[in-house]
């Protein structure tokens, strides 16, 4: 979970020149109309325990608040490998802020091998979460989101007991760029 947060740190940094380019007004006014695009990147990696999570969003908004959005994913260890790609929606709680709720659904295709447990088989993954939305411009973003993933599988290896199970709660940070 550290290792989450030093990413989460590093894209705060990186964003650093977009905070200090903001308009001389200094308010922020998130950009989350019809008709914009959304470029995602979110995830972890530990070089150390030689894992990576990485997943990747590009979405549009189809009404004021609400986007769709095509999600590709990898999750790689030294004895677990997944890789997705699917559809998620989601529906922006639109405030008179910088910070914006959401709430989220989403499926997708999941190819999954394990090494320890011979697990070799693939899974629809739904999922049900939300999260929260900074603006540190009108249209960059950092964000946190919880999500509940169930599948149609025993996919998911329990890091305490190594039991195959079908259902998981994942936390990932990103970085959103919104553009028209």
């Amino acid at each position: 979970m550290s290792k989450t947060w030093l990413l989460f740190a590093a894209a705060a940094m990186l964003s650093g020149s977009a905070v200090a380019a903001e308009n001389e007004s200094g308010v922020i006014t998130p950009n989350l109309d019809k008709g914009t695009r959304v470029l995602e990147g979110a995830g972890y990696f530990d070089v150390m325990g030689d894992k990576l999570h990485i997943q990747l969003a590009y979405g549009q908004f189809v009404a004021d608040g609400i986007e769709v959005a095509v999600v590709a994913g990898l999750r790689d260890d030294e004895r677990y490998m997944s890789t997705e790609l699917g559809a998620r929606a989601e529906y922006n709680l639109i405030l008179d802020s910088a910070l914006v709720p959401f709430l989220s659904a989403g499926v997708v295709w999941a190819d999954v091998e394990a090494d320890d447990s011979g697990l070799d088989n693939d899974a629809a993954v739904f999922s049900v979460g939300g999260g929260m939305k900074y603006f540190i411009r009108d249209d960059v973003a950092l964000a946190v989101d919880g999500s509940y993933l169930f599948a149609s599988n025993d996919i998911y290896v329990d890091s305490d007991d190594g039991e195959l199970q079908d259902d998981e709660f994942r936390i990932l940070f990103s970085v959103r760029s919104y553009f028209d």
